[in-house]
């Protein structure tokens, strides 16, 4: 069922979209806050640089008007001429000559208008004579008792203006869609090593569990794959793990039907009542041996589905440790066998109870079933150094330090073993410990006889 979800991995269409989306936006944001900056600050200065003209001219035409009236000359109309090759840049300059007690108009040039272009105050100003927008820099000369206006057509400054900042704005308006295949064909490039590990998983069959192996991939997906790679090992050894549980339970499953079998067909066979008798009891205890192996299977099955406790709540680990005994020593496994509980004081743990419940049974019937008639088993539960301690322990004949360190294994049973069983109470054991974030030792007996399982559970008030 993963696998089947995996063509959805391959958005990579809608992931380039969203960023060329994003990063295009981003770049015409820039791009129109860069021209409208640029062209704000282009036509200030063209009009700087056209008042500073334009003052530069009133000074020159003070100076002349001055030098012709020192030398007594008077002064006259003035025609401005005519380039043959006039400047696109170029401004029409109008001037005026009044006299500064009555404001008699003594010169002006030939596009000029007889109304005053501005009031006598000097510097620059804006106007509206003859129907038409004027720019004014307006001097005096005191010693002649004369003012100077000197105008340029404000549409014609704003025309110079707009087409000195749009040339400037050429170079943007042909860097923009530059740019934006730019950016194409980085976010392209980009988005390769996703496109190689996004068709390396595509093309994988179900059963394809190996390493991913995309090629060289940028840090920011490494991370990714190394994740992906420890995924599909754990699905691997989930996988693993599954056919070898399959394999072994039909076997251990199979021995007792065979025996049920065997004994049904000896019971039906014979008219012997004592025979009959004992196939029928052989039967029954089959179907102990089956019945076990199915609850044990079914609890290991609920413990390895799940990730995290499937429930979790705080529980008393003396008082499950009673509860449990007491079930137990009413078996008739137990006959014969002493059973005791070392809990002195309350132990609180935070865990599934049906789960530790089960941890505590499945090593009180592994004591009860090793240590044979007229073993001691003792459970203890105890607080040391913050976390709680859960210790079973017989006087049987143990086990060898060779196979203390195979003990937990599924479906292991000691060479040595006398006892029938099915293998899988230690695998529940470890399993269980493992969710509650615990951990199980397995070591022999004080004094080195019997068997001892220690399981260390955190403690909570």
């Amino acid at each position: 069922m993963w696998f089947h979800a995996m063509p959805r991995l391959r958005p990579l269409q809608s992931i380039r979209g969203r960023l060329l989306g994003l990063l295009l936006i981003a770049l015409a944001g820039t791009w129109l806050a860069i021209a409208f900056l640029t062209y704000r600050d282009t036509h200030r200065g063209i009009d700087t640089l056209l008042d500073a003209h334009l003052q530069q001219a009133a000074h020159l035409l003070v100076t002349q008007a001055g030098h012709e009236l020192d030398e007594g000359r008077d002064l006259e109309e003035v025609e401005l001429e005519e380039d043959e090759e006039p400047s696109p840049y170029r401004t029409a300059v109008a001037f005026q000559v009044r006299r500064a007690d009555d404001g008699a108009l003594l010169l002006r040039s030939a596009n000029a208008p007889n109304a005053p272009l501005a009031g006598a105050t000097k510097g620059f100003s804006d106007s509206i004579t003859g129907g038409t927008h004027w720019r004014v820099y307006t001097a005096a000369d005191q010693e002649h008792e004369l003012v100077f206006h000197v105008a340029e057509n404000h549409a014609a400054r704003e025309a110079i203006a707009r087409k000195v900042a749009w040339r400037t704005l050429a170079p943007l308006l042909v860097a923009l869609p530059l740019f934006g295949m730019l950016v194409w064909w980085v976010v392209g490039r980009a988005l390769r090593p996703l496109e190689r590990l996004a068709d390396e998983l595509a093309g994988r069959s179900p059963t394809d569990l190996r390493p991913v192996r995309a090629g060289p991939l940028p840090l920011e997906l490494v991370g990714l794959v190394d994740r992906l790679d420890a995924l599909l090992q754990r699905i691997r050894d989930s996988l693993d793990s599954e056919r070898r549980f399959t394999s072994h339970a039909a076997h251990e499953l199979r021995t007792p039907v065979a025996a049920m079998r065997a004994q049904t067909e000896v019971a039906l066979g014979t008219d012997d009542a004592a025979v009959r008798d004992a196939a029928l009891r052989q039967s029954l205890l089959a179907c102990d041996r089956m019945s076990r192996l199915v609850t044990q299977l079914l609890v290991l099955a609920r413990a390895d589905d799940a990730a995290t406790l499937p429930a979790s709540s705080p529980c008393r680990l003396d008082v499950l440790a009673e509860q449990v005994l007491a079930d137990v020593a009413s078996d008739e496994m137990a006959d014969g066998v002493n059973l005791s509980l070392d809990a002195p004081a309350s132990v609180g743990v935070e865990g599934d109870p049906a789960l530790l419940e089960a941890l505590i049974r499945n090593l009180a019937e592994n004591a009860i079933r090793h240590g044979g008639p007229g073993a001691n088993v003792r459970v203890a539960v105890a607080n040391e150094h913050g976390r709680a301690m859960l210790t079973v322990e017989d006087d049987g004949p143990g086990v060898s330090p060779e196979v203390l360190d195979q003990l937990g294994r599924r479906f292991f049973r000691g060479p040595e073993t006398r006892v029938s069983g099915t293998g899988l109470g230690l695998s529940i054991v470890l399993r269980i410990a493992e969710l509650h974030r615990g951990s199980v030792r397995f070591s022999s007996g004080d004094g080195g006889r019997g068997f001892k399982a220690e399981v260390t559970l955190p403690q909570v008030g």
